[in-house]
């Protein structure tokens, strides 16, 4: 058994809630004043799935990369978000402080690739430069078997070798055009649209799609947890579509 705040304080020592972005919804989601808890389950997305699978597992906590609530709450009535509080689960994200800790998202999904020791950029940005080229079909073979995935999306896959890349988990088409300017050769991010990868001129965009690029963000917590008197529970997600 643990202290809530015991574990919302170590979360919020790595991710400090005072880094968040202004339109995000980082912190208590659902707060029920419950302070003892003996388990936890970590998740990208609350889901009607997520809450299910956290009464399954009797888990007290919800916590989530993605937050339930982003703008004004008028009115609770999602049945799902209904049954966590009748069966006494608390909710509490991390999510654009997590992006941007050290250690954190985007800078975990560049480990995951094996890429160490990054600089950072436009604040969501963690990049590598290199002396000597690197092979692209390789690394392409390398995200296939870390994600999982039979095949990805590129824009510009003509790319023989790079001796830059960046890295921004999630939705990171924003930066397409900052990256470009500092010369950036490959930029690995998720949630790539059709105008926004007509944008790009020769740097090379690999989308691993929102789930993907993130889903591991339970590592992270459980490595942020993994010395407390707790259970970790990783939830049973897959992403929202399927390829048939």
């Amino acid at each position: 058994m643990e202290n809530i705040t015991k574990i919302i304080k170590k979360i919020e020592e790595f991710a400090p809630l005072s880094t968040c972005q202004k339109w995000d919804n980082s912190g208590w989601q659902i707060n029920l004043g419950i302070e003892d808890i003996n388990k936890v389950l970590l998740a990208l997305d609350v889901t009607p799935a997520t809450v299910d699978e956290a009464i399954k597992n009797k888990c007290e906590l919800i916590l989530s990369h993605h937050p339930v609530f982003f703008t004004g709450i008028k009115s609770i009535e999602a049945p799902f978000i209904i049954k966590a509080i009748k069966n006494n689960i608390q909710i509490y994200s991390a999510h654009t402080n997590l992006d941007i800790a050290q250690g954190g998202v985007s800078e975990y999904l560049a480990e995951k690739c094996g890429y160490k020791d990054l600089d950072t950029a436009f604040e969501f940005i963690k990049y590598k430069q290199f002396d000597k080229e690197k092979n692209f079909s390789k690394l392409i073979s390398t995200l296939k078997t870390v994600f999982s995935l039979p095949s990805v999306r590129v824009v510009n896959s003509h790319r023989k070798t790079y001796r830059s890349i960046a890295f921004c988990s999630g939705s990171g088409a924003e930066f397409i055009q900052d990256l470009e300017k500092i010369g950036i050769d490959v930029f690995i991010t998720g949630d790539l649209k059709h105008h926004q990868a007509l944008s790009a001129n020769n740097m090379t965009i690999i989308d691993l799609g929102h789930f993907h690029s993130e889903r591991f963000v339970v590592e992270i917590f459980q490595n942020i947890l993994k010395d407390e008197d707790i259970e970790v529970i990783a939830a049973n997600e897959k992403p929202a579509w399927e390829l048939i």
